[in-house]
């Protein structure tokens, strides 16, 4: 990639885009130095996403300008990108499945001797772009065969091949574990004193304030604010992305405030052994209270829920609902028993995303009817689904829209919505506001509070340490597959050095 990058800055002047009736970006006017971490926030629909693909080549404009070193751009190609120097890794990883590792560092830019291609240099390439960030797999290994967090390192291993002068990250961190979001957030501080700008794109706040030097703070397609990151708090930030009233809301926090008496055991897990990573794991939760689960990957704690509900094979030890214990466990007896497990990856096993927002909402409480197969009607399902949808507030057309097409949080809701037309007794939620927007998860915990407050249980696994300490009213924390800790009025400093000890 050329330098020309390195001796100016980008300007954004007057920019708009609309999609139909939708104004995604509205009059944008931003400036983003050079050699800097320049942060941009926002919520879902708030411009984000249109910017990074007007930047990278990905879509036209309407109207406005980009200029760069002084050369102004009324739009940029996706070959004008690249010769300019701007590399951009999505959120949503664009990898060749069946093919091998190697192949996906260099796609469409294979080093060749004659005919052929030079694998030999290639590794010389990839092997220290990917010891910087930490990654060691093997370079012919099929790529569908690598763990999700694997697949989003080697997406941005890509892109750092290319040497780019602006590096556009889009929720880099969204599928990392605790280890490996640090290794990444200290490889981005690096970047700028290696020539590189980096646009760094993410709804998590505590990463944003760790790594960026510059902040812009976007809603309904506008710049709200562009200011250093010296001169911000968490608060500022949240009030600027979601305006002063529900910013207020959010830093309440959620957790129950009144005091319940009469509450009942409705989960007891004793001595719970798996397959894999779960060792001896002890915990109760009670109605009416949001117990949380703490524990880097691979702790159990990440297993843990996905064992409760039958879908990973316990090996050892009891469960008990409602006193009554569980020994035949699978997901279909789960849903009949009134368990309910909102996954964490909601793409690829929490929805159907072809499918409608109304095929969604209604398949669990058909398939987990009890007296054989339910009859049910196209208009009955639709009666339904316009029913939850008013009731958490999914923001859609229609109920017949592709939920693939739904904003993050919206999407999260549906999985959640699913899930409480069977009534559920215990709700698992295994990291349910992973890539959602912080208006949506303050949205998301209103519900989760409300679910608990009506005398549900709750168990929460969260990576995000703060949700764990502004929602839950008990933490468990898990290391090496057992039950270490149990906490409550805990700081995220204090559960921090916890779960890391």
């Amino acid at each position: 990639m050329s330098s020309i990058l390195a001796q100016g800055v980008i300007s954004v002047r007057s920019l708009s885009k609309r999609y139909g009736g939708v104004q995604a970006l509205d009059n944008l006017n931003l400036d983003l130095e050079r050699n800097i971490v320049h942060a941009i926030v926002g919520e879902n629909g708030a411009g984000k996403s249109t910017f990074m693909k007007i930047l990278s080549g990905g879509v036209t404009p309407d109207s406005g300008s980009i200029s760069i070193d002084g050369v102004s751009y009324p739009e940029i190609t996706v070959q004008l990108a690249r010769k300019l120097g701007i590399g951009i890794m999505y959120q949503e990883l664009r990898l060749f499945q069946h093919r091998d590792v190697l192949t996906n560092l260099f796609p469409d830019r294979e080093i060749r001797r004659g005919p052929f291609i030079a694998r030999k240099p290639m590794e010389e390439i990839a092997k220290p772009v990917l010891e910087s960030i930490g990654l060691d797999v093997d370079l012919y290994a099929t790529l569908g065969d690598l763990a999700i967090s694997d697949q989003q390192l080697i997406e941005l291993a890509r892109v750092i091949i290319e040497k780019p002068k602006l590096l556009i990250l889009d929720e880099p961190t969204s599928a990392l574990n605790a280890r490996e979001s640090d290794r990444l957030l200290e490889l981005v501080r690096q970047l700028p004193s290696q020539g590189t700008t980096v646009l760094y794109v993410s709804h998590r706040l505590d990463e944003v304030f760790a790594v960026a030097n510059q902040i812009s703070v976007m809603r309904n397609g506008s710049l709200v604010f562009s200011r250093p990151t010296n001169e911000l708090d968490r608060a500022s930030v949240i009030a600027g992305i979601v305006g002063e009233e529900k910013s207020a809301r959010i830093s309440s926090g959620a957790k129950s405030q009144s005091i319940t008496t009469n509450t009942t055991t409705i989960l007891e897990v004793k001595n719970l052994k798996n397959y894999g990573q779960i060792q001896d794991v002890n915990l109760t939760v009670n109605s009416g209270e949001i117990v949380g689960v703490a524990g880097l990957i691979g702790s159990g704690a990440d297993e843990l829920l996905e064992t409760l509900f039958g879908a990973k094979p316990k090996s050892g030890g009891s469960i008990f609902l409602e006193g009554k214990e569980r020994s035949t466990l699978s997901p279909q007896n789960s849903v009949r028993d009134k368990v309910a497990l909102v996954p964490a990856d909601r793409k690829r096993v929490g929805l159907m995303m072809e499918r409608s927002v109304s095929d969604n909402l209604s398949h669990v409480a058909v398939g987990g009817h009890k007296h054989g197969t339910a009859i049910v009607t196209r208009s009955g399902l639709a009666t339904r689904a316009k029913r939850l949808v008013e009731r958490f507030g999914v923001k859609t057309e229609h109920v017949d829209i592709r939920v693939g097409n739904l904003s993050g949080g919206n999407q999260q809701k549906v999985v959640i919505g699913k899930w409480l037309e069977i009534n559920p007794k215990l709700v698992l939620l295994d990291d349910p506001t992973r890539g959602v927007d912080i208006g949506a998860k303050s949205e998301l915990f209103r519900l989760i509070r409300e679910i608990a407050d009506s005398g549900k249980g709750v168990l929460f696994r969260s990576t995000e340490i703060a949700e764990l300490t502004n929602l839950c009213d008990r933490i468990y924390v898990i290391k090496n597959g057992e039950t270490r800790r149990e906490v409550s009025e805990v700081d995220e400093a204090e559960l921090i050095k916890l779960i890391n000890e």
